[in-house]
């Protein structure tokens, strides 16, 4: 037959059964003879390239596994990633909020005759300004019509509305805004208006008609002088920024705010100072006749409020 005439098959299967006995013999002793041990040595090459394939077939579909694994790993830290991020926000957020709340909580504990009511706007008009806007604190909370609204950096407005839950702020910059101001170095006496609208990109605000002979400097703080009835003497409007002279209109003063109105959060509702309530009947009826005289001395064309804004006054 074909097969017998194949010598180089022939010796290896006869080889690997004289292999084969010579194993099985030495596990019975223990040991093994050194012609097992020579075959072993001519054989050992054949078993180191099976090894090394079934190795690395073994270690192809290993990495398969792992790397599906790996793929879970990753999206399970992406996961962890954007929760870290998420917290990371929300502790910056926390953080920036109690800054702010430390800032009140320092202007009130620094001005005790004051009676403050801490509210958050909870919405605003259209626009670039909190010229309006409103806050969660209402009727039920003991709030007026009229009553002043400050920061802890100065004042901000009075409360215009009111209902059950939440009330209306009308900003000192808004164009129908009208107080009564007094230099806080030279004592010199003042109406200041606000000229703010939806599209301006300015929140001055003016202060017209003053003597050309006027001490003004830049830098110089403008205060409330407690005259219109609606916001006590001392709350700080802003600083001179600039004055320029005319001879139809006298001096004319614009004055750089103290609070910033593009960034406002939280207010104080003044309630009461040194015991006297704010938002009376009284000082209703006097902020209107001070917006009044206001505007009867016809103010630049720069601050002058609108038609319908006078109207709605």
């Amino acid at each position: 037959m074909g097969i017998f005439r194949n010598k180089p098959l022939i010796i290896t299967v006869i080889i690997i059964i004289v292999l084969v006995i010579l194993l099985v013999a030495s596990s019975s002793n223990g040991t093994i003879s050194q012609s097992a041990g020579q075959a072993g040595g001519i054989f050992s090459p054949v078993q180191e390239f099976f090894y090394q394939v079934s190795s690395g077939i073994g270690g192809f579909f290993d990495g398969l596994v792992n790397k599906d694994d790996q793929e879970q790993k990753n999206q399970e830290l992406q996961s962890e990633l954007e929760v870290f991020k998420s917290k990371s926000r929300e502790y910056e957020e926390l953080k920036k909020e109690n800054e702010r709340l430390a800032e009140l909580l320092e202007y009130k504990q620094s001005n005790t005759n004051q009676e403050l009511k801490l509210a958050r706007i909870t919405g605003k008009n259209p626009g670039n300004w909190f010229d309006v806007f409103t806050i969660n604190l209402g009727r039920a909370d003991g709030v007026k019509e009229n009553m002043p609204v400050i920061t802890a950096d100065g004042l901000v407005g009075r409360i215009e509305e009111v209902s059950l839950n939440s009330s209306k702020v009308m900003a000192i910059i808004d164009a129908r805004s009208s107080l009564s101001s007094i230099m806080e170095r030279t004592r010199e006496q003042a109406i200041v208006k606000g000229a703010i609208s939806s599209n301006s990109l300015d929140d001055s605000l003016y202060i017209t008609f003053l003597p050309l002979d006027a001490d003004i400097t830049e830098g110089d703080k403008i205060i409330t002088s407690g005259l219109d009835g609606v916001y006590p003497k001392g709350f700080l409007i802003g600083e001179v920024a600039s004055s320029s002279d005319t001879e139809a209109e006298g001096k004319n003063v614009r004055i750089e705010p103290a609070v910033d109105f593009r960034r406002l959060e939280e207010v104080f509702v003044v309630t009461a100072v040194d015991g006297e309530e704010t938002g009376t009947i009284s000082a209703a009826n006097e902020v209107i006749g001070s917006a009044a005289v206001g505007e009867t001395a016809a103010p630049s064309p720069s601050a002058q409020p609108s038609d319908a804004a006078q109207s709605q006054e």
